[in-house]
């Protein structure tokens, strides 16, 4: 038997801290008397900032070491998994996989029976509208926390690898038991914080625990890229180039349709045209280069392309021009301008309603709380500048 568990996480933020997930199963399991060993997607390259990616972890109790190796060590991904962890509930909308063969299912090598674990503050419901469908039950668990930014090349401990320790003891003993959980985690740090997070993450997990029937998800709307069979390959190494070209409007730059980074973004840049002074710097900064000029000097967004890094918000000079929103609040990818264009009025209604009045301000070290600043209401077409804002704070503790 093979316990095969998944974790899902943003390429370079969150890498030390999947590894360390993945190594310390493999540890504790061993402690159990069972065998495993755990490996990982390539990720750690500058490009690859925030896309997703997997660490995996295998346990037997039966299988030799050569054999466990044998059976899963030489693949870049799973035929299946027992256990899925998230630790970015953004990437439930989807995942790209290695060599970007299209957009994924976020629970697409689940089993049946087998457990989603999602690090998230919403609920099963709220979730649900962005998974895929599957022809048979499985569990969502809800580990209540925020996305931890904790596996950057220095790892910030903010108790998110020990939390996530003791949720999968309380999803399926048989990979790892609370008992070994706390053995380790205590003979490893002598830190009763640790040992009492793991214990904490057990009760809650057990106590939100969600059964997801056939009826439960969506119809997954991405189509399945068709690769070439092995006789239709083209003679020496051919790589096509993208057709290069431009006019001005949505999608009106040539960009490579094999490349789509959509997914990477955990948030998105939300605009309100009738604040914007076109000053092109949010075209000119933008490092992917999602940006589309329109024939009036505004600039569209290419949902599809970008990859939620902030640098527009960050350099636009006018006050609640561009804002930074969580990427669930939003179900598609289509064009803001056009609808801009459409009905001035409802998209600055729309726009105001998914951006809010907080806005959340990650700490250094994530797990710490954050700070939530409340944003003062702009008026429409009232351009102000975005220096020297008066705002007020306030705290959300994490778990």
């Amino acid at each position: 038997m093979i316990k095969r568990i998944e974790i899902n996480y943003r390429g370079i933020f969150q890498k030390t801290l999947a590894k360390k997930i993945g190594s310390d199963i493999v540890l504790i399991a061993a402690r159990m008397g069972q065998v495993g060993f755990s490996n990982g997607r390539y990720s750690d390259s500058p490009e690859r900032n925030g896309i997703p990616c997997k660490y995996f972890a295998f346990v037997s109790p039966d299988l030799s070491e050569e054999e466990l190796e044998a059976e899963c060590g030489a693949k870049l991904d799973i035929d299946e998994a027992n256990v899925s962890i998230v630790l970015d509930d953004t990437m439930v909308k989807g995942v790209e996989p290695w060599a970007w063969h299209g957009i994924r299912p976020i629970n697409e090598k689940l089993v049946e029976g087998g457990h989603l674990l999602v690090v998230s503050r919403r609920q099963p419901q709220e979730l649900l509208p962005f998974i895929g469908k599957k022809p048979f039950n499985y569990h969502l668990a809800i580990l209540e926390g925020d996305a931890s930014f904790s596996g950057l090349w220095v790892f910030k401990d903010d108790l998110t690898h020990e939390r996530v320790l003791g949720a999968i003891a309380a999803l399926d003993p048989q990979i790892i038991s609370l008992e070994a959980v706390q053995e380790y985690l205590w003979q490893k740090t002598r830190d009763e914080r640790r040992v009492q997070a793991a214990n904490a993450a057990y009760e809650e997990v057990r106590e939100r625990l969600y059964t997801v029937t056939p009826a439960d998800g969506i119809e997954w709307p991405y189509e399945v890229p068709t690769l070439p069979k092995w006789h239709e390959f083209r003679e020496g190494i051919v790589v096509p180039a993208v057709p290069r070209g431009f006019q001005l409007g949505p999608r009106g730059q040539s960009r490579n349709p094999q490349f789509k980074r959509g997914t990477t973004k955990t948030q998105r840049p939300v605009v309100r045209f009738d604040l914007c002074t076109k000053c092109t710097l949010c075209w000119l900064e933008c490092p992917d280069e999602c940006f589309d000029p329109t024939p009036d000097g505004l600039y569209d967004i290419d949902y599809e392309y970008c990859v939620g890094c902030g640098k527009c918000a960050e350099v636009c000079p006018v006050k609640e021009c561009i804002v930074m929103v969580d990427e669930l609040r939003f179900t598609d990818n289509s064009s803001p301008w056009e609808f801009y264009r459409r009905d001035p009025e409802g998209y600055i209604a729309w726009a105001e309603e998914k951006k809010g009045r907080e806005r959340v301000i990650y700490p250094f070290v994530t797990g710490t709380g954050l700070e939530v600043v409340t944003a003062e209401a702009v008026p429409q077409g009232k351009k102000l500048p975005a220096k020297g804002q008066t705002r007020s704070k306030s705290k959300r503790e994490t778990v």
